[in-house]
């Protein structure tokens, strides 16, 4: 299967490469991606002889021009400028990467047939109304990222009723792991190990967090089953905790003295999001198996081997 990753040199792309390059070769992997992306990544590239196209997503003859080379059979769209505080202080920004540059994808899929998969938030939701929100719940972002993932998403529903775009949808919660430096649990692992200091912003918000792998799991479900075509899944975890409460597992597996800053919560910011996670299970077989405590420990050791080597 010909597959592209836009936005493939970021932290979920790389984790899904490397699962892809462990297939062997079934797959042919090509990737679109900026030229900073591409700089800051050389030895990655090299070392899986990836092909790359440099472009920007906001360029939609670029992206016209990349699909027409390689004639992708799928597309994970990852690109997108994410997280709350980043969203905020550009939206221009925001709106340009993650709506139109999704339509540019969009329009370039139909020329081809393209199944897109597209990575999507679960901060399109808001707030959780109840124990567990499910994908058929009313969608009601807090926040400018989460306002430009719904807008995204249904541009991609209109391209299928328009084009007959075939697309799956996820709606990841907090993804962690190693790598992914601007996500918010790899900033406050960094922060402790340099300046044995921890901020929170807010205290009694929860957070879902989900390991990387996990998340890959989902996408590679989706690369291969036929019914995840023209839906969309909530992709998160069990681990629903207060923020609070993840600060002090991390301080225990570090076993260091860490000072904790409370912030004030950011605006825009959610109290409390709990995914239904029964849909993914049901029909991609969707099943997280890593645990809050395992997942943690493998990001902090991954950090402090970095951290070592430099």
């Amino acid at each position: 299967m010909k597959i592209m990753l836009i936005g493939g040199l970021g932290f979920i792309g790389k984790h899904l490469i490397r699962r892809i390059r462990n297939l062997g070769k079934t797959h042919e992997l090509s990737v679109f991606d900026n030229s900073e992306a591409k700089l800051r990544n050389l030895n990655f590239i090299n070392n899986n002889k990836l092909k790359i196209e440099v472009g920007d997503i906001r360029d939609k003859d670029c992206i016209e021009e990349a699909l027409l080379k390689y004639r992708p059979e799928m597309i994970v769209h990852l690109a997108a400028l994410t997280g709350i505080g980043r969203c905020n202080e550009n939206p221009s920004f925001a709106f340009s990467v993650n709506v139109f540059g999704t339509y540019n994808v969009i329009e370039a899929c139909k020329e081809l047939s393209t199944k897109l998969i597209f990575i999507s938030s679960g901060a399109v939701y808001g707030e959780s109304k109840s124990g567990r929100t499910s994908e058929d719940e009313p969608l009601n972002p807090n926040n400018i990222y989460g306002l430009t993932k719904l807008l995204a998403e249904n541009l991609v529903r209109w391209g299928a009723s328009k084009f007959n775009l075939e697309y799956t949808i996820l709606r990841l919660t907090n993804v962690y792991g190693p790598e992914g430096d601007k996500y918010g649990i790899q900033i406050m692992i960094k922060k402790a190990l340099k300046d044995r200091k921890i901020q929170i912003f807010g205290k009694k918000q929860q957070m879902n967090l989900v390991y990387i792998e996990d998340v890959v799991d989902a996408i590679n479900h989706c690369l291969i089953n036929p019914l995840s075509s023209k839906q969309t899944f909530n992709i998160g975890s069990n681990n629903s905790l207060p923020i609070n409460e993840i600060v002090l597992k991390i301080i225990e597996i570090l076993n260091l003295g860490i000072e904790i800053e409370y912030l004030p919560m950011r605006h825009g910011e959610t109290s409390t999001f709990r995914p239904d996670l029964s849909k993914s299970e049901e029909i991609l077989g969707y099943n997280p198996k890593t645990d809050l405590f395992t997942g943690l420990k493998k990001t902090i050791d991954w950090y402090q081997n970095e951290l070592k080597n430099r």
